[in-house]
């Protein structure tokens, strides 16, 4: 049968938590290290990334309202203000 947690195993815990994280995250710089290219590309993508969000950011920042007072203009006639006010060919039953 397995043994209780006793209160000394539970305070060395963390420790082993945090000594394993550390382990895996210099086995983690070690390889991204030494994969130079790898590195170099991700940083480009990421880079790209990066721009293109924050470009959309600045474009919705001047031309929103805009683009926004296309799709719902005001009025009676539907959304797109292109809704006839009378009624349809089609009968409702």
């Amino acid at each position: 049968m397995a043994e209780p947690w006793s209160g000394q195993s539970l305070q060395a815990l963390p420790a082993t938590v945090l000594g394993a994280l550390g382990a895996l995250g210099s086995e983690f710089l070690r390889e991204w290290e030494a994969q130079d290219m790898r590195v170099t590309l991700f940083k480009l993508l990421l880079l790209w990334l990066v721009l293109s969000l924050l470009s959309i950011q600045l474009a919705w920042g001047f031309y929103g309202s805009t683009v926004t007072g296309l799709y719902h203009r005001p009025g009676l006639g539907g959304q797109n203000g292109s809704t006839p006010d009378g009624s349809t060919h089609f009968p409702s039953w």
